[in-house]
């Protein structure tokens, strides 16, 4: 599949958008010896696998997207986990 992107953010948007899913993502920005900032991540997307790279201010932008985008799953897992002990509790206590 060949798409085309704006940027790194596009194409983060792009193929989540499609049915993708992030495979890989660091939880922090990096510092290159050049002192440029830069981050990466993995999607995969109907088993191909994309590499997102950003340098200096996108890169911010791009781990900010991510970073809440992962912690916005983990707060519907742990909300459906307190669903999902909750309904086994009172299960429990009408046994």
């Amino acid at each position: 599949m060949f798409l085309s992107y704006k940027n790194s953010l596009d194409a983060l948007i792009t193929l989540l958008s499609l049915g993708g899913k992030i495979t890989q993502a660091s939880n922090h920005l990096s510092l290159m010896l050049n002192g440029l900032k830069y981050y990466s991540l993995e999607v995969t997307i109907n088993g191909d696998h994309y590499l997102i790279q950003a340098f200096e201010q996108e890169a911010s932008d791009l781990f900010d997207a991510v970073m809440a985008i992962i912690d916005e799953k983990k707060t519907a897992i742990t909300k459906i986990e307190k669903i999902f002990r909750k309904s086994i509790l009172l299960d429990l206590n009408f046994s």
